[in-house]
């Protein structure tokens, strides 16, 4: 509060028996009209002498920053040593634009009363600065959300040219000065966010910043305004897959140096990393139709051959993901076949001969898989007389990947009566031991041959002296057998169209087609007998029941009696039929019919469809042949 005083000139010409007193009180300002409200008091003092004014009024006037305030005339009394306000008032006082202000103040007295001691004229006067009202600048960005790398705009609006504006940015936790501009109304400033902030962010994809426009008048600070914007990590910033190391589990394929179709299983150890600070999560791997979930991981047996591909996808701490495809080289492989293999008697000549031959003709067809002539192989056939223990190498190839001819042993099979075996084995690298294909070469032909044994018999043929076994070479047909099994009539069931004359011999047709077959003469299902006569036929698929085959049944029936509540009165629908006692005649469908004392109505309504039944039993479908001739 600020206070002014003048002395009152009084009708001796003294001044110092009363003073004039003028207050003025800053009461409070507001920021957004940047203006003070402001309280003005004016009184008068007696400093040595009483006052009255004897009833003639005295003017007072007061003028706060040049606007008038006060022009009234009062009659104060006024005792020795006592101050008297005579009036107050307030008034708005608009700042200058920098928020800052200094008003001045006057009082003024008269009076016409000439006394000697009357107060005449008086007058006060001076100046009040204000409280200088914050008067920060706004801030606005282009971009309330960008990511980092780019520019954003940072614009301000000032309220005068003469402030000086700092522009701050606040990122996790940490405000740096941007820069400082004055002499302007519209500071503006363009920024471009450090990627650096993007390791700030190593769990997440965005952030918040905040940029702030410090307003200063001179070198104090009125102010500030703060604006948020969403900083983006760039879309380009994911994790990344480096270096994928594929090494065979397989010694065998290390020592070729090759990936074997069905014999690797591959380990596979992939370099990951995040990108700006983020870091890896997860490493997925899809490799022939299977998922790994691991940055190293062993497959399992390789299927696949050629250039088999697979996708490296890594996702890292912010849930970002990419992903790396690259392919390795397998190289087909097929264990080693044996096929065509045959083993037979010949005469000297290798003509084959199975009655008398003792030399052996062999027939076989080897492949191995040569990969690159890397895989070592080996093809070996040995012989020896059924039931020996020892075997006797006949020939070998190693390294021979393929392989297919008659080869002729020489005179192995000496004993017409005696059975051989002949083993074909194949190896290859993967293989620990040989896989064999054993045949047995029987003895010569005879007419009748007794097994060594003397448990075998061979009829027109060789005895491999299978024991307990009798062995006929050849079909045996002879239209006896035929006869005695299958004569002409003879039914025979099958579940196939094949013909039995062509395996059985004799002439048959196909018959019963959609019929079962029933015993001929006289049946008891144990309640009726019924006769069927031979080649006869009958029955029905379906067959609709006659009023005669139903069941013996009955209908009930309602009454309509006069009487009885709630039937007064019915309609008879479509199906009904109603018939009137008393009169004999039928009554029409939906009429409307009074029960009486001499009368009684009865109906009854349709019942069942009128269709068919199904009259064939559960089935399944088979051939009935019967032999003609």
């Amino acid at each position: 509060m600020a206070e002014f005083s003048g002395g009152i000139q009084i009708g001796s010409g003294q001044w110092d028996k009363y003073s004039l007193i003028l207050r003025i009180n800053e009461i409070s300002y507001s920021v957004e009209n940047n203006t003070s409200y402001v309280e003005w008091w004016v009184g008068i003092r007696s400093n040595t002498q009483y006052h009255t004014h004897n009833g003639i009024p005295e003017t007072f006037k007061v003028s706060v920053n040049g606007t008038q305030v006060l022009n009234q005339s009062f009659t104060p009394n006024v005792p020795v040593n006592t101050l008297v306000g005579v009036k107050s008032g307030t008034v708005t006082i608009s700042h200058d634009a920098d928020g800052s202000k200094t008003i001045s103040a006057s009082a003024s007295f008269s009076g016409s009363n000439s006394g000697y001691y009357a107060p005449i004229t008086g007058s006060c006067s001076g100046t009040v600065k204000l409280t200088t009202i914050p008067r920060a600048s706004s801030i606005s960005i282009d971009s309330p959300s960008i990511e980092c790398g780019k520019t954003i705009n940072i614009n301000g609006s000032s309220a005068s040219k003469n402030f000086t504006h700092k522009i701050y940015a606040t990122w996790n936790g940490k405000t740096s000065e941007l820069t400082t501009i004055s002499g302007t109304l519209t500071p503006t400033f363009s920024y471009t966010i450090p990627t650096a902030w993007e390791k700030d962010l190593p769990n997440s994809i965005s952030g918040i910043a905040t940029f702030t426009l410090e307003t200063f008048s001179g070198s104090t600070s009125v102010g500030s305004k703060s604006v948020n914007a969403t900083i983006k990590v760039r879309s380009g910033v994911v994790p990344s897959v480096g270096t994928v190391s594929i090494s065979d589990t397989n010694s065998i394929c290390v020592g070729i140096g090759q990936h074997v179709q069905s014999q690797s299983r591959l380990k596979f150890s992939i370099a990951t990393s995040g990108s700006q600070g983020s870091t890896v999560t997860s490493v997925s791997t899809k490799f022939e139709g299977q998922t790994y979930n691991d940055s190293s991981f062993t497959t399992g047996t390789v299927q696949g051959s050629g250039k088999l591909s697979y996708t490296i996808t890594v996702t890292d701490s912010r849930g970002r993901t990419s992903s790396k495809s690259g392919s390795v080289t397998v190289s087909a492989y097929s264990p080693p076949s044996l096929t065509n293999v045959t083993a037979k008697r010949a005469n000297s000549s290798y003509a084959i001969d199975e009655a008398s031959g003792t030399y052996a003709l062999l027939h076989f067809k080897v492949g191995f898989t040569s990969l690159s002539n890397k895989n070592v192989t080996s093809f070996y056939i040995q012989y020896r007389a059924s039931g020996a223990s020892s075997w006797t190498k006949i020939n070998s190839w190693d390294n021979n990947y393929t392989l297919e001819q008659d080869y002729k042993a020489g005179n192995l099979f000496t004993s017409a009566t005696s059975s051989y075996e002949v083993a074909f084995g194949v190896k290859d690298k993967f293989m620990s031991d040989y896989s064999w294909q054993i045949f047995t070469v029987a003895p010569a032909y005879s007419l009748i041959n007794f097994g060594k044994d003397g448990r075998s018999l061979t009829l027109f043929g060789q005895d491999a002296n299978q024991k307990d076994t009798l062995t006929v070479l050849g079909d045996i047909v002879a239209p006896i057998f035929l006869n005695k099994i299958f004569p002409v009539g003879a039914v025979y069931i099958t579940y196939d169209k094949k013909n039995p004359g062509t395996f059985l011999g004799g002439t048959w047709e196909q018959f019963g087609q959609g019929r079962t077959l029933v015993g001929e003469g006289t049946g008891n299902d144990g309640s009726t007998s019924m006769s069927f006569t031979t080649d006869s036929s009958g029955g029905e698929y379906k067959h609709k029941l006659l009023e005669t085959e139903m069941p013996k049944h009955h209908h009930s029936v309602r009454l309509m009696v006069k009487g009885y509540a709630g039937w007064e009165e019915r309609t008879i629908d479509s199906f009904g039929v109603m018939i009137d006692r008393s009169t004999k005649n039928y009554v029409t469908p939906n009429e409307k019919v009074n029960a009486t004392d001499a009368s009684a109505f009865v109906y009854t309504g349709w019942a069942g469809d009128n269709v068919h039944h199904n009259n064939v039993q559960p089935y399944i479908t088979t051939f009935f042949w019967r032999r003609t001739q």
